[in-house]
């Protein structure tokens, strides 16, 4: 019912054609309308200092994005966090936990840096993928982002926390304010929630400091170089940087055998994800030479049923006996098929592997190296 819901919103933003979907972009905008007057009227509150921005006994960098989904957010927070490790700092990550199985805005230690203490079900698919790359690394989650940094400072010491999905969180003061955009789509339709996928109006992109383009590889040189132009004009004090999500290993779902990309050249190749931006996903195997016979496409942070593992298992099984097809997801799907483990599913997540990917500065490295250890 849920994806039913959610494929007729994004055919309704995505501009298909029909009275009823009309009728509901109307509605949809004169809402959006709404929605902006809200948020212009916060960001004077704070501007003003009508409310005061809380601030930390520690470094914070914020990292967040001015759409939803698919930005490339999580692995920008692995990226950050592991450099700031090896500068030799003391990092915590603060996560609000999308969609976890806990009391609304109950704080929760995910990690404590030395071990993953909560299941994916009480985490959320991103901060348990967050626990599982940072090792060394408390990862936090929680509402109120001031109690859940009070935590991280008193209980681990914590001289840097990055803040997962902070562009938005006015409460706490911020040393610096990073922006994943995803070079395919960096808009969205244009339009503001709930007529489309702007979280705030584009000009606040004027508060960002560092912006990464993400997926650059999937664009041509010259959609790059306008992107690039336009950002230049809404802030030209920001500094822009090229990044890619660079395909690492395969992974075997439920256990740890690994294999390298070229397992699947010119392999057949079964493709599912829930991701923001599925098309990247699909790209990037493409790219790798892999032969995509069908593919999947469930909502964002979507909870596998049983009946979907084996609807997919169903349109390749003869390929998989015989070792033709691999069924192939993203690291992110990952932890919510682990939600699905059960008797009547194991033996087809058995089947599954995970695409590891990491973010990773294409060029002009030694400009964002700088500009971190400014803050730190």
């Amino acid at each position: 019912m849920r994806k039913r819901i959610i494929d007729l919103y994004l055919a309704c933003i995505g501009n298909e054609r029909g009275k009823f979907l009309s009728l509901f972009r109307s509605l949809f905008f004169i809402l959006s309308l709404f929605y902006c007057s809200a948020i212009k009227i916060r960001s004077l509150i704070y501007k003003y200092g009508l409310i005061r921005q809380f601030q930390l006994s520690c470094t914070v960098i914020s990292v967040g994005n001015i759409t939803w989904g698919g930005t490339g957010k999580t692995p920008a927070v692995i990226m950050i966090a592991k450099q700031l490790q090896e500068m030799g700092k003391r990092v915590a990550v603060l996560s609000r936990g999308y969609r976890r199985e806990k009391k609304k805005g109950e704080m929760s230690v995910v990690s404590d840096g030395s071990r993953v203490i909560l299941s994916p079900r009480e985490t959320g698919d991103e901060p348990y993928l967050l626990s599982k790359n940072l090792p060394g690394v408390p990862i936090i989650v929680g509402k109120n982002r001031i109690k859940s940094g009070r935590y991280a400072v008193d209980n681990f010491g914590t001289e840097v926390l990055v803040l997962d999905d902070g562009f938005q969180y006015w409460r706490l003061k911020k040393n610096l304010e990073i922006l994943t955009i995803d070079s395919s789509n960096p808009y969205g339709n244009g339009y503001l929630i709930p007529r489309g996928q702007l979280r705030e109006p584009i000009s606040d992109l004027c508060r960002g400091e560092i912006f990464l383009l993400t997926r650059t590889d999937l664009v041509s040189r010259n959609v790059l170089d306008t992107l690039i132009t336009e950002l230049h004009s809404l802030n030209s004090e920001a500094i822009i940087l090229e990044t890619v999500h660079q395909p690492k290993s395969l992974q075997t779902l439920l256990s740890d055998e690994k294999r390298g990309l070229d397992f699947i050249k010119d392999r057949k190749v079964v493709a599912f994800s829930s991701i923001g931006n599925p098309y990247s996903f699909e790209k990037t195997l493409e790219n790798l030479s892999a032969k995509i016979v069908r593919i999947f496409q469930f909502p964002d942070h979507y909870y596998y049923s049983q009946k979907d593992l084996l609807k997919i298992e169903e349109t390749c099984r003869n390929g998989l006996e015989k070792g033709e097809t691999v069924l192939i997801t993203t690291e992110k799907d990952g932890v919510q098929l682990k939600r699905a483990v059960s008797p009547e599913t194991e033996a087809i997540l058995r089947k599954i592997w995970v695409l590891k990917v990491e973010l990773e500065i294409s060029e002009r490295e030694e400009v964002w190296r700088r500009k971190i250890e400014q803050y730190i």
